[in-house]
């Protein structure tokens, strides 16, 4: 039973990572069945998925917004736009979209009310007009990643019957997408994601689905696939990719798509900054990791919403990089600065990291503590 309650602990831990994770955990309890072998479409190294004819120039200048950290113009533009088709799910989602990358890169938990309600909102008017245009497989990929939100949000809960129900809907609606439009490329960081984590939290895996196969390498084929050939979805698959591969500690290989995506984005986003420094502490740069957590720890302070536990966590590795340079008393001052801020965390407030949860940050941050008086005295 503790296994089970560390393994569903660890499982809880991953909700703020990109909602394709979520839906992809969420589907791992109940081993749904995806159609299709083990291999990927055939196209040519240059192929794209098509555009939503509709809404990709205002859709692309929004999800450009979201990866420059433009939050808030991004969530106007996407007000606008439902003002302007008030009927179709595609505004709904981007805003829910938006919300949830703004609120998991900063790890504060605000909006949480608005991107449910625009998820919801997603869903009925998807299925709505889904009635009117049965062919459209756009619509099926806005209900379907509508739908793994949901999930997301009933697992959390602990509404295991309605979160499974609702993953179905999701991998169904992928699925009829991709049976209207097999170039709907995008679809295949959903069902990668799939692939990969149903596998990766092994120690949960073994216990509620321990006959399913080890398909973590599909998984990530299939990420890198919809990276190089998705119209809307490159830059978080991108950032998918690189904490996927991190995951499964292939360092080197997660560098390399992290130098790709910053080569092609105009400014460092919070979360690809967060990613390279994990990779640095991998490879024991403590100056680069130094400088990056300072800057990411300055940017959370001008910030307009707090999230200590982030700050926290950013202390604990300029913390580790002093100690690295043999600065013994800025890294105990660091330390004990950190533990006294963490008592004022309020986590109903904040999201926790992709990697760790606040409190083993903590407990690494007491070792620290702890490790360093010792040395001291």
């Amino acid at each position: 039973m503790k296994t089970a309650n560390r393994a569903i602990a660890n499982l809880r831990r991953q909700f703020n990572i990109q909602a394709y994770f979520l839906v992809a955990m969420l589907l791992t309890l109940f081993a749904l069945p995806l159609p299709g072998k083990d291999k990927l479409p055939e196209v040519a190294a240059d192929a794209i998925a098509p555009q939503d004819s509709l809404f990709h120039e205002p859709l692309s200048r929004g999800l450009q917004m979201v990866y420059e950290d433009r939050f808030q113009e991004s969530i106007d533009l996407f007000d606008s736009l439902q003002m302007a088709y008030p009927d179709h799910p595609a505004p709904y989602f981007y805003k829910a979209a938006t919300y949830q990358t703004w609120m998991s890169s900063y790890r504060f938990s605000k909006y949480q009310k608005e991107l449910e309600e625009n998820v919801q909102l997603a869903i009925d008017k998807g299925n709505a007009m889904l009635k009117l245009r049965k062919d459209d497989p756009w619509l099926n990929f806005y209900i379907g990643a509508a739908y793994g939100y949901r999930a997301f949000f009933r697992i959390r809960s602990f509404n295991w019957i309605g979160a499974y129900m609702d993953g179905k809907k999701g991998i169904g609606n992928f699925k009829k997408a991709l049976k209207k439009e097999p170039s709907l490329y995008d679809v295949y960081l959903g069902l990668g994601s799939y692939h990969y984590w149903r596998t990766a939290r092994s120690k949960f895996i073994r216990i509620v689905a321990f006959w399913m196969s080890d398909k973590r390498d599909f998984g990530l084929e299939q990420i890198d696939f919809s990276v190089r050939h998705g119209q809307y979805c490159p830059a978080e698959a991108s950032l998918v990719h690189v904490t996927a591969l991190y995951d499964y500690k292939k360092y080197d290989e997660a560098l390399t798509v992290l130098d790709a995506f910053e080569q092609s984005a105009r400014v460092k986003t919070m979360s690809s900054l967060y990613l390279r420094g994990r990779l640095m502490i991998q490879s024991e740069d403590w100056a680069t990791v130094d400088a990056i957590f300072r800057e990411l720890l300055t940017r959370l302070d001008n910030a307009p919403y707090t999230s200590i536990g982030y700050q926290v966590e950013c202390k604990y590795w300029m913390a580790k990089a002093e100690r690295a340079f043999g600065n013994s008393e800025a890294a105990l001052a660091l330390a004990r600065e950190a533990l006294l801020q963490s008592e004022q965390r309020d986590k109903d407030a904040e999201l926790e990291s992709q990697f760790e949860s606040f409190n083993d940050i903590r407990d690494l941050l007491k070792d620290l503590k702890k490790s360093l008086e010792k040395n001291a005295e």
